[in-house]
């Protein structure tokens, strides 16, 4: 097996580097062992939410405020700003829209009743909160609970808000007992069912003009399904962000995946990637498992977009070593261990458990052209680009940056490898072989 271009990782990061790389016509195999972030974040676009302590109202008026080794400064603002203009463009081909700008932040709903700060929107989360509000669940769905979102939302409004709680009558259907939010989009894709889910759901709104409802309103279609239900009830449904598998996160997963099946994108999917082979200062090819046996796939140019320890890009040792999985690429981030000894594992984490962990900001040290550098700045493999959460120099959950993040990086490595992979293929239309 052979590709031009070799991307492993299918997270925010991975699967926008690979679909650059496909429309610019290379050939473009994508390597993942399992479900990337889209499986479990909001659905949003995160660009930066917290600089330091600080909030983060206006995200490119910030950037200035991040370190030098931050991804954004090392990739620069033009290709955030690119790699932004792009998403969107590709949104809302795929029947994503989404709503805002990555000049000032906007408030998306949880199901905690909070507003967490994100940049981009997809249209069914972005409606205006206004007026009376009703917070409904569906019957049986057990993730979404309407009083504790309404209690939060009142909080944050204050005492002369008029928000109210209700749940839909569900149609009957083949889960009476108990369903997943997966389950639930799926039966809602379904135009019969919402025309029988829909006079339910009015109802539950009482007199309210809005109505905050659990991220579950169809997945197949883009959002479709959302578009339908509102002219169905003639409400302004708003989605809530709720716990994982994220319904909002599969519409983009499967968007993705039908774009890479048009244009002969090769998924490998399920196997993890056992290491690399190396002439020089190049890997030549990828080794991975496969059903029966070791698959070796031979490149030009290897994208990684493994994440950092929480996507097992990176792993930690008993020794308190931490080093990259795929080519065994050195780590930064930590401090040293004390006289070159054992590094003690609790520097991994910090004091509090919803505050920031150092493990969190650790990852590997790029070039420009995201190119793996030792720790004196010398370039390790000349032909492997890093993006994403892999990268060092940021914490993307703690300060709001993944998306963001992976977008940046995934332009400047389309960008870096535009000239560098071969087109001896390209008469062939990019398709893998």
């Amino acid at each position: 097996m052979r590709a031009e271009a070799l991307v492993v990782g299918a997270g925010p990061a991975g699967l926008a580097t690979a679909l650059r790389l496909a429309e610019g016509g290379h050939q473009v195999r994508l390597l993942a062992r399992g479900n990337g972030f889209t499986h479990w974040g909001a659905g949003a676009i995160d660009v930066l939410g917290r600089a330091g302590e600080q909030r983060v109202e206006r995200p490119l008026e910030a950037l200035g405020q991040l370190a030098a080794d931050h991804p954004y400064r090392v990739v620069g603002e033009g290709a955030l700003r690119s790699g932004l203009d792009w998403f969107q463009r590709t949104a809302a081909s795929f029947g994503l829209e989404l709503v805002g700008d990555p000049e000032r932040n906007r408030g998306q709903v949880t199901a905690l009743g909070t507003l967490r700060p994100t940049c981009l929107l997809p249209a069914p989360a972005a409606g205006e909160l206004r007026g009376n509000i009703a917070v409904v669940n569906f019957e049986g769905f057990r993730d979404f609970s309407p009083a504790f979102c309404a209690e939060g939302l009142r909080r944050r409004a204050g005492d002369g808000a008029r928000i109210t709680t209700g749940v839909a009558p569900m149609p009957a259907w083949d889960h009476d007992r108990y369903f997943t939010a997966v389950e639930l989009a799926r039966a809602i894709d379904e135009e019969d069912f919402r025309i029988r889910l829909a006079p339910g759901l009015a109802r539950a709104a009482g007199d309210a003009g809005t109505v905050v409802v659990p991220a579950v309103l169809g997945m197949r279609s883009g959002h479709e399904a959302w578009a339908d239900l509102e002219r169905r009830t003639g409400l302004r449904l708003v989605e809530a962000a709720i716990p994982p598998p994220s319904v909002p996160g599969l519409r983009l997963f499967n968007a993705y995946r039908k774009r890479f099946a048009e244009l002969g994108v090769r998924w490998q999917f399920g196997f993890p990637v056992l290491g690399v082979e190396t002439s020089g200062d190049r890997v030549t090819a990828v080794r991975s498992e496969g059903a029966s046996r070791e698959i070796t796939i031979a490149c030009e140019q290897l994208v990684l977009a493994t994440g950092g320890v929480a996507g097992n890009g990176i792993q930690a040792g008993r020794d308190g070593s931490l080093v990259e999985v795929v080519a065994g690429l050195e780590v930064s981030g930590l401090p040293p261990a004390p006289d070159g000894g054992r590094r003690d594992r609790t520097a991994f984490v910090g004091e509090r458990f919803l505050g920031a962990h150092p493990i969190g900001a650790a990852g590997v040290r790029v070039d420009r052209e995201l190119r793996p550098v030792d720790r004196s700045g010398n370039v390790v493999h000349a032909n492997v680009r890093c993006v994403g959460g892999l990268l060092a120099g940021h914490d993307p959950t703690i300060e709001g940056s993944r998306e963001g993040v992976a977008l940046a990086t995934a332009t400047r490595a389309a960008e870096s490898l535009a000239p560098a992979v071969s087109h001896a293929t390209s008469g062939q239309g990019g398709a893998s072989r």
